[in-house]
């Protein structure tokens, strides 16, 4: 989670084993990253994925019935409860950080990281605010 300035307030991480389908882990890991902000008391998210199918699931006004449906409705649900939600795309680029924390969470299990980055973010967030 990043502050309106983009620096690292907090980082969460945990990992999804024994989910194949990448749709499926980042829809999950979307539906956690959103309750385990709910937990902190935020109450405005600005969320962005690089997963483009998932990301027009969560925004449609369709059912989902894809394999991610039950959880695409959760986060549908669960948007709800903030009184701001955005929850948009980016490219690959744009989104090191997720990618490099995810594959370190699968070794670490459920982590959590106050007030500083962990070691292998670090570099890609600084990269991030730099103008």
């Amino acid at each position: 989670m990043r502050d309106h300035l983009r620096a690292c307030i907090v980082s969460y991480g945990i990992g999804v084993p024994e989910v194949y389908n990448p749709e499926l882990a980042e829809a999950i890991a979307i539906k956690r990253g959103l309750l385990f902000a709910l937990d902190e008391g935020i109450e405005e998210v600005v969320l962005a994925s690089d997963c483009l199918t998932v990301i027009q699931r969560i925004n449609s006004l369709v059912m989902d019935r894809s394999l991610c449906g039950l959880v695409i409705q959760d986060i549908k649900h669960i948007r709800t409860s903030f009184s701001t939600c955005s929850i948009f795309h980016v490219r690959r680029g744009q989104n090191v950080s997720a990618h490099l924390l995810a594959r370190s969470c699968n070794q670490l299990g459920c982590r959590v990281w106050r007030g500083v980055s962990l070691e292998c973010i670090w570099k890609s967030i600084c990269m991030d605010i730099m103008p």
